[in-house]
């Protein structure tokens, strides 16, 4: 509950300082809407001259967009930016301030800022899910539903954790920056189902960079070709990826040298 509470207290110290810029705010939100409606535009002509993609329908691909944005502006809202934050905070050796705090500092460095505005990603993305799901909702079971619950939720850790990974490697390197970068780049591949792109790409997104992972096996729950042993394999790799973080996050701590050293 104190975290909660914390988040509660972020959350509404950058919706103040995002309304106290209301013009930016609404220009960045018709940005959005812009791009999410381009998608889908390019998503209806390729379908317009196929009736599946790689084994893909109309619908399923649907979601698998709206699990995209979902995915993309959740990032977008709390992890991108805390974590660029925090490798500022890093390269001028200020993050003592954040160290002496009386809470964990890995919660502080991942969830301390927002971006309001990407509530508008996340929420026109539940809607292009929501109109796939209508579509093909005879063929919805509640098995699939609660699946897809829980490979996104698998995959959001999935997403956190490269983050905080790539992050704490600015205790040793000056320019991680440009690793996300790399990290966005990869990001804007996992619009497309993984099992349509090359063998040496696909094993990227699914092992060195999750990101595919993250958005293609919750739609692959939607659309019924997600088995019981998948999932189990996700929710294990999702664990497994949350402790060698944290490990690595306290790792790598110990060779942080602030202010006061």
């Amino acid at each position: 509950m104190r975290y909660l509470r914390l988040l509660g207290i972020f959350f509404r110290t950058e919706l103040q300082f995002e309304l106290a810029y209301r013009v930016n705010f609404i220009a960045e939100l018709f940005g959005l809407v812009m791009i999410v409606a381009t998608s889908l535009a390019a998503v209806l002509v390729l379908f317009a001259y196929s009736p599946t993609m790689n084994g893909w329908t109309l619908p399923q691909m649907l979601v698998l967009l709206g699990v995209f944005y979902i995915v993309q502006g959740i990032g977008e809202l709390a992890f991108t930016p805390s974590f660029e934050r925090f490798m500022e905070h890093v390269r001028l050796g200020t993050l003592d301030f954040i160290l002496i705090k009386p809470a964990s500092s890995q919660f502080l460095v991942s969830l301390r800022h927002f971006r309001i505005s990407a509530i508008g990603q996340v929420v026109l993305g539940l809607g292009v899910v929501g109109a796939g799901m209508v579509q093909i909702a005879d063929t919805i079971s509640a098995v699939d539903v609660i699946s897809f619950v829980v490979a996104l939720s698998c995959g959001l850790v999935l997403i956190y954790t490269l983050l905080l990974v790539l992050s704490t490697l600015a205790f040793w390197f000056v320019r991680v920056e440009n690793l996300l970068v790399v990290y966005q780049a990869f990001l804007d591949a996992a619009r497309f189902p993984v099992d349509i792109y090359p063998g040496w790409l696909r094993v990227t997104l699914s092992t060195v960079i999750p990101i595919g992972v993250a958005v293609t096996v919750p739609a692959q729950a939607v659309a019924g070709k997600l088995e019981l042993a998948g999932l189990g394999t996700i929710v294990a790799v999702a664990i497994a990826a949350w402790l060698f973080a944290a490990w690595f996050w306290r790792f790598g701590l110990r060779s942080y040298t602030g202010a006061s050293a």
